[in-house]
């Protein structure tokens, strides 16, 4: 009988291996290998995420303490009032749980907004005006003080009709927010590149293990473990 728990580390080494190949025999067009490959990684997520809230959420919460009930019980009567949105007769009655759902989903945007973005951002804008140095308080503070400024303009959407019937911006809004675009253009291109780097560090990262298992992986070892 083979050892499996030492034969594991071996044998996950060769289904990496072949899986790897099925991702990269996309190169060839979309194919089944491919396709059976997504549904795997899809699976083994789903499957683990199942464990993680089964472990981490239910259990912990709704079984084990004592007052698991008191803490659950309002999201699931809740919840159980919700199902009445699939019947055309009770759909009426669901109307207070739909108006909770989003009262509490636009609270948690906003303050999502103001605390995890404008906060932090106002907070950089002017953290770089105390730094040390002539060229780090004024050129990159007022670059990061124009490019923010300037974005935020570009997103302001007030507009007024002209003589011509046509709705414009006024005219110093509108180039203020053509220099936040600019702003914009440069942080995406970063964004872009960043995330380019990623896949192309993935993707030198699996070409190193195809290399690794077709000249280092110990065939002899592994058919020993049998």
């Amino acid at each position: 009988m083979p050892d499996w728990v030492k034969l594991a580390e071996p044998l996950g080494t060769i289904i990496g291996f072949v899986l790897t190949l099925m991702v990269f025999s996309y190169i060839f067009g979309d194919n089944a290998l491919f396709r059976l490959a997504t549904h795997i990684f899809v699976g083994v997520a789903a499957g683990y995420a199942a464990v993680v809230v089964v472990y981490n959420i239910i259990l912990p919460v709704l079984v084990k303490p004592s007052d698991g009930m008191v803490r659950v019980g309002p999201p699931l009567i809740l919840g159980a009032w919700l199902l009445t949105k699939t019947s055309p007769r009770l759909s009426r009655l669901g109307n207070p749980v739909v108006a909770y759902l989003v009262g509490v989903g636009a609270a948690a945007a906003i303050s999502g907004a103001l605390i995890g973005t404008i906060f932090p951002l106002v907070d950089q804008s002017t953290r770089v005006f105390t730094g040390t140095g002539v060229w780090n308080v004024i050129v990159n503070g007022s670059i990061v003080l124009l490019g923010t400024l300037t974005t935020l303009v570009y997103f302001h959407y007030g507009a007024r009709p002209t003589a011509s019937g046509i709705t414009r911006r006024e005219k110093g809004i509108e180039f203020v927010s053509m220099i936040g675009q600019v702003f914009i253009a440069i942080t995406l291109g970063a964004i872009f590149a960043g995330v380019y780097i990623a896949v192309l560090s993935v993707f030198i990262e699996r070409i190193r293990f195809i290399w690794d298992f077709l000249w280092t992986f110990d065939w002899q070892y592994f058919i020993s473990l049998f």
